[in-house]
């Protein structure tokens, strides 16, 4: 009876020291910075719409993904993103473009507001955790491309892929290294539109009145 108890009683201490760990849920973010050169100091006169990322399907899932060799992706149990990581990437792009005031106006939806003159449409090609041996690399990858919503031409494409190293080896690190490449391909991306509607407008002041449509070449 003795030997019953005891084994009981370090049966339930085993279960108590078990505990289930807490999942963690993260979301990309930093201060998007002032670009350092712009084509006009005002907005560009018109609306773009940020259309929703596709995503790969591999990465379509709330675990943050992890992979040790190019063949073989496995899934965090308790390391989860807070929103859906296409929802993420979008809504990343619209506040940095917001906080840069690049256009007039910058929605997600075609009710929300003028009819948008562009459109960027954009594709999550993956979001992840690299492991090599002895380093930790995070691994940003997404192609965009505006489209003129009078004609429907594609007018810009860019794939933006990119590495970098982690320095200390824990997700949460991977999350803040992510983090920095999203600003850096983001601002890149901000300054390759500035140029675009530099060219599409020529100075806010050629701008139409119904600034929905750009000036005609």
């Amino acid at each position: 009876m003795t030997k019953k108890l005891f084994a009981l009683m370090l049966g339930l201490l085993f279960l108590s020291c078990a505990r289930t760990p807490d999942k963690k849920y993260y979301t990309l973010n930093y201060e998007p910075e002032a670009l350092p050169s712009r084509h006009s100091p005002a907005p560009w006169p018109c609306t773009l719409r940020i259309k929703n990322f596709a995503v790969e399907a591999a990465y379509a899932r709330p675990q943050v993904v992890y992979r040790k060799n190019p063949y073989e992706l496995e899934y965090y149990f308790y390391r989860v993103w807070a929103v859906k990581p296409d929802v993420m990437m979008s809504d990343l792009v619209r506040k940095h473009l917001l906080a840069l005031n690049l256009v007039k106006q910058v929605v997600l939806r075609y009710d929300e507001g003028e009819k948008p003159a562009y459109e960027l449409q954009g594709s999550l090609e993956s979001i992840e955790e690299y492991d090599s041996e002895n380093t930790w690399f995070a691994h940003l990858d997404f192609s965009v491309r505006l489209v003129r919503t009078r004609d429907g031409a594609v007018i810009y494409t860019r794939d933006f892929d990119t590495r970098r190293q982690v320095q200390q080896r824990e997700p949460e690190y991977v999350i803040m290294v992510l983090s920095q490449l999203a600003d850096y391909s983001i601002s890149s991306l901000a300054a390759d539109l500035d140029g675009v509607f530099e060219k599409e407008y020529q100075s806010p002041q050629a701008a139409p009145a119904d600034t929905t449509t750009p000036k005609q070449k």
